[in-house]
């Protein structure tokens, strides 16, 4: 992996994992990661804009480079930028509980990015075993914290994120 890639991916992990645990700090955890953004929008008021998609967006563009790079001479590279930019499409629907279209755009913004995220790790990384060594994880972690039933959403979302940026290092 580059140095630039390798970079980028290190800051959108730091700043994804210290995001979601502020969030959760302020906040407590949520049904799924997309809850934090109406909090977001309450707490830090901003015109046509919030902190939540902020730095859902910074994620996804520092992400972008070594999901790219890490597909480098497979024909479905493509899943390496189309990931994040799903993601994008996710953090420009923040009011997606109020709003009936950023609803809808919201939803198939986020089943994109999954599908692309898993057709990304199975098919590119062919590190398939780590999406579910991710999953176990955090099952483990949910049914310790007693939240799986209330946050399983959440947990499935960080199981995909952690799986992501696993194949990223691993495979790197």
């Amino acid at each position: 992996m580059t140095t630039f890639a390798l970079v980028t991916s290190i800051l959108s992990l730091v700043l994804f994992v210290g995001f979601i645990g502020i969030s959760i700090r302020k906040f407590t955890l949520r049904r799924s990661y997309s809850d934090f953004a109406p909090k977001w929008v309450e707490a830090v008021p901003m015109h046509n804009m919030n902190l939540w998609s902020i730095v859902t967006i910074a994620v996804a563009i520092l992400l972008m480079p070594a999901l790219i790079e890490r597909g480098e001479g497979n024909a479905l590279q493509c899943f390496g930028f189309f990931a994040p930019i799903y993601l994008i499409v996710v953090a420009f629907t923040p009011r997606f509980l109020t709003d009936k279209k950023q609803k809808i755009v919201h939803i198939c913004g986020t089943i994109a990015c999954a599908i692309c995220a898993i057709i990304w790790l199975f098919f590119i990384c062919h590190l398939w075993w780590v999406g579910l060594i991710s999953l176990f994880v955090m099952l483990c972690v949910s049914y310790a914290t007693r939240t799986l039933k209330s946050s399983w959403v959440f947990w499935a979302e960080m199981a995909l994120f952690a799986a992501v940026y696993a194949a990223v290092y691993i495979g790197g």
